[in-house]
């Protein structure tokens, strides 16, 4: 496993950390770039975000690349070829998000928001901000209310 900050200013007090699973060439991971931008950015001093690049043909460049052109400079990056966060959370698609809190206690596992209907079908009309809702309510203390919404994206490949 390949740990890089690229010299952003993390927070190392973070209460929660969010690991986004993500693929440079996954259409539905390109097009949340804004918003994981904005969500890093709004809850940065709570939730410490991580980057998880769990694909063969990811590496540093790459992912540093990705990084750069959506601005995801609160983003840490993980290059997760041994699959030892990806197999650890259980997650199946890019983009996928785990929630955990210090104690590394699962608060929510599931899609970032429901932009997409389907691989490759965009949905139309107001979109629920799923990772941001879950956010919100473990800052709050809450329990995130389960089933949590299944993500939608590319799937991530076996060995």
């Amino acid at each position: 496993m390949i740990l890089y900050s690229g010299g952003s200013m993390l927070h190392s007090q973070s209460e929660y950390t969010a690991y986004v699973f993500m693929a440079e060439e996954c259409p539905v991971c390109n097009y949340l770039g804004k918003t994981l931008k904005r969500l890093s950015t709004q809850y940065s001093e709570d939730v410490k975000f991580v980057a998880v690049f769990p694909q063969r043909i990811s590496n540093i460049k790459r992912a540093s690349l990705f990084k750069k052109k959506y601005d995801l400079s609160l983003f840490t990056i993980e290059i997760d070829h041994d699959r030892v966060i990806t197999d650890r959370y259980n997650a199946t698609v890019t983009p996928e998000v785990v929630l955990v809190d210090e104690h590394d206690e699962l608060a929510y596992q599931g899609r970032i928001n429901n932009s997409y209907a389907a691989p490759g079908r965009m949905r139309h009309g107001k979109v629920t901000e799923d990772l941001e809702i879950a956010i919100q309510k473990v800052l709050a203390k809450q329990v995130v209310p389960k089933p949590w919404p299944e993500p939608i994206g590319c799937y991530i490949t076996k060995r």
